[in-house]
């Protein structure tokens, strides 16, 4: 009984929040190029850092067994490739990276719009055109 109320909790561990940053990012990529009718189009990746899993010993003998705030630490561990709300906040931060590259850039001068959202395992691409 006490290992499926472990799991449960384990289970619930996505959505409680944690203090430590949700994730971080490594890497940007800005990609341009114009199409046949000489549009600007362009793409840009934002990739996170993985996150080291904490292995976790459920099982360390009847006089070792783990405190409350040590099962409480590991149910809160939030994993970016399990959470769909960490990713809409990279792609909500992946948005303004943009904003920023293409103001720095002076590469839309006009406005632009973001047509297509992709998703890898620990990135997002934005693609689109300027107007």
């Amino acid at each position: 009984m006490k290992k499926c109320a472990l799991m449960f909790m384990v289970l619930l561990a996505g959505c409680v929040s944690s203090d430590e940053p949700s994730f971080e990012i490594n890497n940007k990529q800005f990609h341009e190029k114009q199409d046949d009718q000489g549009n600007k189009l362009f793409a840009y990746v934002v990739s996170v850092r993985a996150k080291h899993r904490d292995n976790f010993e459920l099982d360390r003998g009847p006089n070792n067994r783990p405190s409350r705030s040590e099962i409480k630490k590991y149910i809160e561990q939030e994993h970016f490739e399990e959470s769909s709300v960490l990713k809409l906040e990279l792609e909500d931060q992946a948005v303004k990276l943009l904003n920023q590259e293409l103001k720095i850039r002076q590469y839309c001068d006009n406005k632009h719009e973001v047509s297509e959202v992709l998703w890898r395992d620990l990135s997002v691409l934005l693609r689109g055109r300027c107007l």
